[in-house]
């Protein structure tokens, strides 16, 4: 039943993202694939994930000129896999599908190396997510993250970012364990 439901919340998310989608298939030249990977800790306990995902510029907010400033909003569409240990000893896979709107902020302007970035969405994982230490209440989780990076290479086409990105379900059920990745990512035109 919870997983059914945030399917829902993560589809009407997905349709929601739509329009703007559809208004930056002209932007589609700057939007990048990547690959990142993290855990919960440096401990022997913690839950790994690994990540493909997609960066589409956004066409929200289109009446404010975003390219001439040094903010810009993306959508960031990702596919993970979750692998923790139980209580019981043994390990579990969780399949995790997820979507968020990004801000990043580049100090110097376009040309800057440098990014900031904060999002805020949304994911859904096919089942109920545990681990030695935390058990989540819903498939669905919202999900926050905060990221610093560097771009390099021709035209600063390719990126690299440290990532905190927090998933819980905001007390629509208890318990409200959450959890807290680290991620390094490496993004690249697509």
């Amino acid at each position: 039943m919870a997983a059914g439901r945030g399917t829902c919340i993560l589809l009407g998310l997905a349709l929601g993202a739509l329009p703007s989608v559809s208004a930056a298939q002209g932007h589609f030249a700057d939007a990048k694939m990547y690959v990142q990977a993290g855990s919960t800790s440096l401990r022997g306990d913690a839950t790994h994930a690994m990540t493909v995902g997609a960066l589409i510029p956004s066409g929200l907010f289109e009446g404010i000129r975003r390219d001439a400033g040094p903010l810009t909003l993306h959508w960031d569409l990702w596919a993970s896999h979750w692998r923790s240990r139980h209580a019981g000893g043994t390990t579990g896979g969780y399949t995790q599908l997820g979507a968020l709107l990004g801000w990043r902020y580049q100090p110097a302007g376009q040309q800057s190396p440098w990014f900031i970035e904060a999002g805020l969405g949304g994911s859904v994982t096919d089942r109920l997510y545990s681990s030695r230490e935390r058990q989540f209440s819903t498939a669905f989780q919202f999900t926050e993250v905060l990221a610093v990076g560097y771009r390099f290479g021709p035209e600063k086409a390719y990126e690299v970012s440290l990532r905190v990105q927090h998933f819980s379900n905001a007390g629509i059920k208890k318990p409200n364990a959450g959890e807290n990745f680290m991620f390094l990512r490496f993004s690249l035109p697509l």
